[in-house]
């Protein structure tokens, strides 16, 4: 038995109901995004870093971190609670504390924000960061100005078409590995000698493949962390 989930325009679903059989059912993105927002519990992702919801308030028993996001999620993803989002949290934690004074980043598949705006709290002097899915950028704009950011640029491009102009010495990417695969020479063009690249929206069953797409082009691979299904991954270029 094979279950098959599927999104996308009118035409397309009655063309997969056709050749497949099934059902076509009309998402409420009303009733998606007031779940989105739903009120949700801290989290505290390091010792200095936590996430809370558009209207939360840290508890007053515990200390309060350094850095605390206000992230709500609406259409956007990418509210921390996500095995994906976590880890990429932490490695970019991990990576600013690396990077010479001046530092810059750029985020492919912003989402709701929460990883350009960590890296700018987190000290980078210039974000980029873009989404395909038009219907996250009011989100990653609204928690932009949540977060008081000054330094993040928001766009809507296309990874898969989109030919990249400047050079980063921190690049994340957390979107599905298909498409990192299929968009690996933009990714990589986009990365300085010795930059740090962090992929996510990996599934274990396809780490193998993202690896090796990556590591066939001269990246190296330095670390990866598993949790669940998902997998994610540290690859640094080679000094010149």
């Amino acid at each position: 038995m094979i279950r098959l989930e599927a999104y996308g325009t009118d035409i397309i679903l009655r063309h997969l109901k056709r050749d497949f059989g099934g059902k076509i059912e009309t998402i409420d993105a009303a009733k998606i995004a007031q779940r989105a927002n739903a009120p949700r519990r801290p989290l505290q992702l390091a010792s200095d870093l936590a996430v809370i919801d558009a209207h939360g308030r840290w508890p007053s028993t515990r200390p309060k971190p350094r850095i605390l996001l206000r992230i709500a999620g609406a259409m956007a993803f990418g509210t921390g609670e996500h095995a994906t989002t976590a880890a990429c949290l932490r490695l970019l934690r991990r990576e600013a504390a690396r990077q010479e004074p001046g530092w810059t980043a750029l985020d492919i598949g912003t989402g709701s924000g929460i990883l350009a705006i960590t890296a700018e709290k987190l000290g980078a002097t210039r974000v980029d960061a873009f989404d395909y899915d038009s219907r996250a950028l009011p989100a990653a704009r609204a928690n932009l100005r949540r977060n008081h950011c000054t330094r993040v640029t928001l766009t809507h491009r296309d990874l898969l078409t989109w030919r990249p102009t400047r050079r980063y010495p921190l690049v994340m990417a957390n979107v599905f590995s298909e498409i990192l695969c299929a968009a690996a020479p933009q990714i990589i063009a986009t990365l300085r000698p010795k930059a740090c690249l962090i992929l996510s929206g990996i599934l274990r069953t396809l780490e193998k493949e993202t690896v090796a797409t990556f590591t066939a082009r001269d990246l190296q691979l330095e670390a990866s962390t598993r949790r669940g299904k998902w997998v994610t991954l540290l690859l640094r270029v080679p000094g010149c």
